[in-house]
């Protein structure tokens, strides 16, 4: 197993036993949170997971657009993969600035269909 496996393994194991939200959909995906209660211009990490599926994206109204929104179809934007995997994926997204306070879906697409979702909590 590679040092960067590894690192990866452990690294997901630790957020996800330390993260505010995660799921996990009968098809292999995987979704987590670092928070649950956010305010807006903060950042949330993001670790997501497939399958053998792929990951093709994870998008919120929350989120500000990053200019990667690719097919997002909201009016938001989509978390930033520092790492893909074929396995797990890791990243960040920015909440918009302007988000309405409230409850926000953030969903996981994979393999170009809905995989999965959790609830982000907007506070001003």
């Amino acid at each position: 197993m590679s040092t960067l496996r590894r690192a990866l393994i452990a690294s997901t194991a630790t957020l996800a036993l330390t993260a505010g939200t995660a799921s996990a959909a009968p098809t292999g995906s995987f979704l987590s949170l670092d928070k649950e209660i956010v305010r807006a211009g903060e950042q949330v990490r993001v670790v997501a997971g497939c399958g053998v599926e792929g990951l093709n994206l994870v998008g919120s109204t929350a989120f500000a657009p990053t200019g990667q929104d690719g097919p997002y179809t909201g009016n938001g934007g989509v978390a930033v993969f520092t790492v893909r995997s074929s396995a797990l994926s890791w990243g960040t997204a920015t909440v918009r600035a302007d988000a309405v306070p409230g409850v926000h879906q953030v969903s996981e697409r994979c393999g170009g269909g809905h995989a999965g979702s959790r609830e982000l909590t907007v506070i001003s």
